[in-house]
């Protein structure tokens, strides 16, 4: 009996260890910052932009594959539902994705944006077959709750 009893605390013990660890990437977080750039396989293979944003303050740079039209489409628009439009960002800005995943210097901070998010869990992480690109980005993968332009 003493046992079980021990057995039972253990499996509360561990289940409440792996549900605060699942909270935790779950987690809504919030930044204010710029998007600056785009993951080039994307432009390349014409799938579903994924948009680089990197904070305010600089020390976060992320990834979202959710604040783009779902379907591949220039100029590109940054939505984060089909009827509120953020930006229409030119198809000029793109044109160096063999080079560079950022914008021109001159546009890298015109797109300022205010989101709600949380990182994407392993299941949800957006994997596109680019293995033949030399440029790829490595940035942690979030998604969008909410989205909007900052005032000023």
């Amino acid at each position: 009996m003493k046992s079980i009893k021990i057995l039972l605390i253990l499996i509360i013990i561990f289940s409440s260890l792996a549900t605060s660890c699942e909270r935790e990437n779950e987690e809504t977080r919030h930044i204010k910052g710029y998007i600056v750039g785009f993951a080039p396989c994307t432009i390349r293979h014409q799938y579903k932009i994924g948009y680089i944003i990197i904070s305010e303050n600089k020390k976060d740079t992320l990834v979202t594959y959710n604040l783009s039209d779902e379907i591949f489409k220039m100029p590109a628009s940054v939505v984060f539902n089909q009827t509120d439009t953020l930006y229409n960002i030119p198809e000029a800005y793109f044109q160096n994705y063999m080079d560079s995943p950022y914008f021109p210097d001159e546009a890298r901070y015109q797109f300022k944006i205010l989101i709600s998010f949380r990182y994407a869990e392993e299941d949800e992480l957006t994997i596109y077959g680019c293995t033949t690109d030399i440029l790829f980005i490595n940035f942690p993968e979030i998604k969008i709750i909410s989205a909007s332009k900052p005032n000023t």
